[in-house]
């Protein structure tokens, strides 16, 4: 069995199956678009096309997608030492979401710089430190580059290898994200009552399963939601969506099971007043009567 060829070939840069435009056409996310310094990342005829001759391998996208569904990129590797990113810094700064994840990845709680340089990076942490202090986490600093730093930089202009540093890199995606902060939340989801039928569909269609319907309650669950819109897209009702927040937790809404009087098939309402299902209810001439 051949285990590798030579001439194998790396994965094109794109969104995969997961991208939740390839689930629902009609989903406007863009988050890997809006994110891409170099503008490489476009939209055509409803799909995230990527043009990789002009990619800077950032990795950007990969940590704003909220379903992980970039493909044919991979996260940035960045050295450490002792609790430090350290030199050389990339060009362009990391994003907040990927300081996050060397935050608790590595438990990284600063950046080696030379003062007066590299402004992106000075940015990017004080945007990290935002996030951190409401979050109640401990705060990044930024140190000027040690011995041990300086020495390695020789040896990297020098060609040799540096043993004193360790390098890697750390897991993209919302999904992630939201797995490593289950503290703190990202978005909210908002149920406008009035609207939902309890039809389902959000539900079937959330790929985090941040929402469960059953006889008896309704779960949103925020600490799993990253906001990928799917649940927004899919409600025919509009009862649905998220809103950026941190602080909110598991709302449980009361719900009762019920039998349609006009299909006779058992259904989830928010009243036993309820006697007909979402689905009979739309249609006006008893089409479905039993």
């Amino acid at each position: 069995m051949k285990l590798f060829s030579l001439n194998a070939r790396p994965p094109e840069a794109g969104a995969g199956r997961a991208c939740v435009r390839n689930q629902l056409p009609l989903n406007p996310c863009q988050a890997c678009v809006d994110v891409c310094g170099a503008g490489v990342i476009k939209v055509n005829n409803g799909k995230i096309e990527i043009e990789t001759a002009g990619c800077t391998a950032c990795g950007a996208c990969l940590f704003a997608c909220p379903a992980g569904a970039i493909e044919g990129i991979t996260p940035p590797e960045r050295a450490y030492r002792d609790g430090c990113l350290t030199m050389p810094l990339s060009l362009s700064a990391p994003s907040v979401n990927e300081l996050l994840m060397w935050h608790v990845q590595h438990q990284i709680r600063g950046v080696e710089m030379e003062a007066g340089a590299h402004s992106g990076w000075l940015m990017a942490v004080a945007a990290l430190n935002i996030w951190l202090k409401k979050t109640g986490e401990p705060l990044w600093n930024l140190q000027p580059p040690s011995e041990e730093t300086q020495q390695g930089s020789r040896r990297h202009w020098l060609r040799i290898k540096d043993d004193s540093r360790q390098t890697g890199y750390v897991t993209p995606g919302g999904r992630a994200r939201r797995a490593s902060f289950p503290q703190v939340t990202e978005y909210r989801i908002v149920l406008d009552r009035e609207k939902c039928s309890l039809c389902g569909a959000c539900a079937r269609v959330c790929p985090e399963s941040a929402m469960h319907i059953s006889n008896t309650s309704f779960t949103l669950n925020a600490e799993k939601c990253t906001g990928c819109g799917n649940c927004e897209t899919l409600c025919f009702e509009k009862a649905i969506g998220a809103e950026k927040d941190i602080a909110a937790g598991l709302e449980i809404l009361e719900t009762t099971g019920a039998v349609c009087t006009t299909c006779r098939r058992p259904f989830t309402a928010w009243s036993a007043d309820e006697k007909r299902c979402p689905v009979c209810r739309k249609h006006l001439f008893s089409m479905r009567e039993a």
